[in-house]
C-alpha cells in the first residue's frame, strides 16, 4: 500500500474566485492544488473558500502566491 500524502491548508479567501485564481496559479506552476469552499454560506460567490496543497508543495507554493498579485488572501497562509 502507498503511503498516504497529507494534504494542508496554504491560505484562506473571502471568496472562492481569488481561491481559484490562486489554484489556477499554482497549477501553471506544476503544484497540484484544490479549493475547498464553505457552502453554508448564502452567496456562493462570498462563501469562505481555502486553497489547499501537498505537505511536499507547501514552501513551494507559498513562493508562488507571494509573487501573485491576483488575489490577497484573506488572512495569512495558514500554518497546519
Amino acid at each position: 500500500m502507498e503511503k498516504e500524502e497529507k494534504i494542508v491548508v496554504l491560505a484562506k479567501y473571502t471568496s472562492p474566485i481569488d481561491a481559484n485564481i490562486v489554484k489556477g496559479a499554482l497549477e501553471a506552476s506544476g503544484i497540484a492544488a484544490g479549493v475547498i469552499v464553505d457552502n453554508t454560506a448564502n452567496a456562493i460567490w462570498m462563501s469562505p473558500a481555502r486553497v489547499v496543497v501537498f505537505e511536499r508543495d507547501l514552501e513551494l507554493a507559498r513562493k508562488v502566491i507571494s509573487e501573485t498579485d491576483e488575489a490577497a488572501p484573506a488572512d495569512a497562509p495558514a500554518e497546519e
